[in-house]
């Protein structure tokens, strides 16, 4: 009888064993873990509204006994449109770079001595942080420098002024809400004031100078974010 037992017993622990031997080679492995990316794409358009400028007119023998500076000047509205890539560095804070274009603004003062268009050329590096999430929205704020390529051209007045081109420091401050489309795309709706600096006319001695280029900016985009990587 204890022999018996002993037949059984080894033969139960047999069967257990080659059980478990089949399970371990039928249970696939885990599968690997996936990383969230922090990179992002982005593409903006917008409409930007200028404040009133200072536009002297240097150099430039003053009519009737005025001055250089022009009188009520102003650069026309305009529309602009920027892309750029970023990453999400934390949980609320986000850091990308843009490059935009803005098209030509005409520049024109009250008496039509002045006659010319500025277009610019501006890059930013920008730091937002996230303020929260209510379901699909969140809300933002951020602020950026850079610099901005300024070209005066098409200028007829003043006559003797040349076109011409330079660069300067540039930055901004903004607010916004992203909305999410979708898990990796959001629409962004967001304010932004910017100072592009100054914009000069060719090296000529009469050449124009355009100072307090503030603009108030209206932004429209998608952001892409690449999830998994």
């Amino acid at each position: 009888m204890i022999f018996r037992n002993k037949v059984l017993v080894g033969g139960l622990l047999a069967v257990f064993m080659g059980t478990g031997q089949a399970f371990a080679v039928d249970i696939p492995p885990p599968p690997e873990q996936t990383k969230d990316s922090c990179f992002y794409a982005r593409i903006d358009g917008g409409y930007s509204f200028h404040e009133r400028p200072d536009i002297t007119k240097n150099n430039v023998t003053p009519v009737w006994g005025g001055t250089n500076s022009a009188t009520d000047e102003e650069i026309d509205d305009n529309f602009f449109i920027e892309g750029g890539v970023g990453c999400r560095v934390w949980k609320n804070v986000r850091i990308d770079a843009t490059i935009g274009y803005r098209d030509g603004g005409d520049m024109s003062e009250a008496f039509g001595g002045l006659d010319g268009e500025l277009e610019t050329l501006y890059g930013f590096v920008n730091v937002y942080y996230d303020i929260m999430t209510w379901g699909r929205l969140t809300p933002y704020v951020g602020g950026g420098i850079g610099w901005a390529h300024h070209r005066i051209n098409g200028i007829t007045l003043p006559p003797t002024v040349d076109d011409g081109e330079n660069f300067d420091f540039a930055w901004n401050l903004q607010a916004g809400v992203a909305v999410d489309l979708t898990t990796n795309i959001a629409l962004d709706v967001g304010y932004r004031f910017a100072d592009l600096g100054t914009a000069k006319s060719g090296s000529n001695p009469d050449r124009l100078q355009v100072d307090k280029i503030h603009v108030h900016d209206i932004r429209v985009g998608l952001r892409y974010s690449f999830k998994d990587w």
